[in-house]
């Protein structure tokens, strides 16, 4: 016995001929197979959710052409084939641009209910795998805020974003963790290796760190502040991933020489001391502040 099939495929791009197959109708005999994959639905409609309704619809229409107008024909022709495919050809009026059927596919065999989910299984019902939410290590920023920046609020400025203008040939704007000034000038950096951003950004950060310690000393000195006690601190913690760039990032700056570098490596275990470090003296103040008596 021979069998006919049709996939049925919701083309998101016409110019690009994108689609993705939803359902199937299969006659083999006199039996009629058809089915839409709920999944494969839900999934047109995050790929294009102002056609949803319209999809819905059409899926509906269809369905019940086949419920009451197809079966009926195909009961009174049973077993012949060539009627069978006109049957599965007359379905193309029903596309629409986004939902078509493919012309119909042979087969040597035929099926029964079983066979023919099996076969609808491994050719539309493809399993969408669920990929598991990566679990995102906070404890990270949440000790920042509670050992550095809950004891500092209201002392220093927090999160503070750095203008190029406020600081003479800075030629970019960057944002740190904490700055004050207390005779001198304090900041906080943190970089979160763990969280796995490119490893670019990174290097980045930690290049125009360097610049703008650099910038900041020359502007204290310029007005009034002891350069030679400014206090730069860059918080990483050790990487666990398995990445050998990051891993390499983080010796890299563990091994330099903190005598050659603007600023002092440190990780969440010394974040009280550098809090102790920039609460010492009760006459810090925000660095805007210090701006602004100028």
């Amino acid at each position: 016995m021979k069998s006919y099939y049709s996939i049925i495929r919701y083309v998101n791009n016409p110019l690009s001929k994108e689609n993705l197959a939803i359902g199937m109708i299969l006659i083999s005999g006199k039996s009629i197979f058809y089915r839409f994959s709920n999944n494969k639905i839900k999934l047109a409609h995050k790929i294009n959710h102002q056609n949803g309704d319209l999809l819905d619809y059409t899926v509906e229409k269809i369905l019940a052409f086949i419920k009451n107008d197809l079966k009926n024909e195909i009961d009174l022709f049973p077993g012949e084939n060539a009627v069978n495919v006109e049957y599965l050809n007359r379905l193309s009026i029903y596309n629409n641009g986004f939902l078509q059927f493919d012309k119909p596919s042979a087969l040597n065999m035929g099926f029964d209910k079983s066979g023919f989910e099996d076969f609808f299984k491994k050719y539309v019902e493809v399993i969408i795998p669920v990929q598991k939410k990566k679990i995102i290590d906070r404890s990270f920023n949440r000790t920042i805020k509670q050992v550095f920046k809950e004891p500092l609020k209201d002392k220093i400025n927090l999160d503070y974003r750095i203008k190029k203008e406020s600081v003479p040939n800075l030629f970019f704007d960057y944002t740190v963790d904490g700055i004050g000034v207390n005779g001198s000038i304090y900041t906080l950096k943190s970089i979160d290796l763990n969280s796995e951003k490119p490893i670019d950004n990174y290097r980045r950060d930690i290049s125009e760190l360097e610049s703008l310690n650099y910038r900041l000393d020359l502007f204290g000195e310029k007005n009034g502040l002891k350069a030679n006690e400014n206090k730069h601190f860059l918080l990483i913690n050790p990487y666990k991933g398995s990445k050998g760039s990051y891993h390499d990032l983080y010796e890299v700056l563990k091994e330099q020489d903190e005598e050659d570098f603007p600023y002092r490596l440190i990780g969440s275990e010394d974040l009280p001391d550098v809090t102790a470090e920039f609460k010492k003296s009760r006459s810090i103040k925000k660095f805007t502040e210090f701006i602004s008596s100028l």
